[in-house]
């Protein structure tokens, strides 16, 4: 079974449950922890990812980390996960529980990577830009990040999209276009 798959059905799971229990909002905070976590920490990254590790220390090193500090149901799926060895994909899971959560709650992730910080004002100009394009969303959720090798311009992703207006883009064109001739 792919990643993806994989994850979704996780995520398609605890989703549900969390729904039933009223605990949603929890478990959106709790996932979005884990992913900063995960995104932060490359060793705790490649000690879910060990398969020689033992489970049960894997659960062990999951009550320090989590126990008390998430709320119960969530503290639960990652038990779930690590027993059924699943914790390779911690990623992938937490990714598609924050995706399946926008979706719920009509919220449309974008990301924005630009040469320079951008002005509050640009900021709302790329959220409006998206929301026209994307039927208007309830909310927008717009990532900023700042690569000075861009040289200019911005590179914009949202659901399935990509608008690269970047500089250091149509630099690249003008040399292909220049070696084809």
């Amino acid at each position: 079974m792919s990643a993806i798959r994989l994850a979704t059905r996780y995520a398609k799971s605890i989703i549900g449950l969390a729904q039933e229990k009223g605990e949603l909002e929890n478990l959106y905070k709790d996932i979005s922890d884990l992913r900063t976590d995960l995104d932060t920490s490359q060793p705790l990254r490649t000690f879910f990812k060990n398969p020689i590790i033992n489970p049960s220390k894997k659960l062990k090193t999951v009550e320090a980390l989590y126990k008390g500090k998430v709320s119960d149901l969530t503290y639960s799926f990652y038990e779930i996960i690590v027993k059924k060895r699943r914790e390779l994909y911690l990623p992938e899971i937490a990714d598609a529980v924050v995706e399946q959560y926008n979706q719920i709650n009509g919220v449309l992730a974008a990301h924005v990577t630009t040469a320079v910080p951008m002005s509050p004002e640009m900021v709302e100009k790329i959220k409006k830009f998206v929301s026209a394009k994307a039927g208007n969303p309830k909310n927008i959720n717009l990532e900023a990040e700042v690569d000075e090798s861009l040289i200019g311009g911005f590179i914009l992703k949202y659901e399935d999209k990509l608008y690269d207006s970047s500089v250091a883009s149509k630099l690249r064109e003008l040399r292909k276009s220049f070696s084809e001739n």
